[in-house]
């Protein structure tokens, strides 16, 4: 019976050299089953206590298993989500973009809409999937959103009332998250909160920069308007 004790402390010697946790977990309950005949038949009186504890590891380790290989499972995203993944979320896993998306709904607003209101509390993070829309500050023209960029994303950042109003130039299609439910998935999922943040901040980081050349180059942008009118 030593065998099964030295089998299962080898086996329990080389989990700690796997770095995937699933395989970790994997052989941690293959070990404590190889060293349960030692403690039932390596005295004259089984070993209840190791038995039972072990016993208490190896059902902990299963259940985390099943987690581990559910959450692993292949994700199919839809033709429009893959999109969308593709166009804005590639630092996030499938699975997290799910997870994103899932709480999400799907909007069109007509051209000439106001989307967004200057001064107004942000209910609504928005991401642009299809057209164009105008950024104002106090009615002026600031820059412009295209596919791929956020909407209200430095009120949502920032906790702030909208710094400007949005009106759609073109028929528009996005994707809102609402607030609160953004921020309690968040709360739920600290990493994915710091992979959305660091998105948001890359696009505002654009926008900032478009902002400029709107300022330094306004008749450009007008025409770019006038343009696709």
């Amino acid at each position: 019976m030593n065998v099964w004790l030295h089998i299962g402390n080898i086996l329990y010697l080389l989990s700690y050299s796997v770095r995937d946790i699933l395989w970790l977990r994997i052989i941690t309950v293959v070990a404590i089953i190889s060293m349960m005949p030692y403690y039932y038949c390596c005295t004259e009186n089984p070993l209840y206590e190791p038995i039972l504890w072990n016993a208490l590891f190896a059902v902990v380790n299963v259940v985390q298993i099943g987690r581990l290989i559910l959450e692993r499972r292949p994700v199919f995203l839809g033709e429009d989500d893959l999109r969308l993944y593709n166009m804005v979320f590639r630092s996030l896993s499938p699975r997290e973009f799910m997870k994103l998306i899932a709480i999400a709904d799907h909007k069109r607003a007509d051209a000439e809409q106001e989307i967004l209101k200057q001064h107004e509390p942000i209910k609504e993070l928005i991401l642009v999937s299809k057209g164009r829309g105008r950024v104002e500050v106090d009615g002026r023209l600031v820059a412009e959103v295209m596919p791929g960029q956020f909407i209200g994303e430095m009120g949502f950042l920032t906790e702030q009332n909208a710094s400007a109003s949005v009106h759609t130039s073109l028929p528009l299609e996005y994707v809102a998250w609402p607030v609160d439910e953004l921020k309690e998935l968040f709360r739920e999922n600290h990493a994915l909160h710091v992979k959305v943040q660091g998105i948001l901040g890359v696009d505002l980081v654009e926008k900032l920069r478009q902002e400029g050349y709107a300022t330094a180059h306004p008749s450009k942008i007008m025409a770019g308007y006038r343009k696709d009118d």
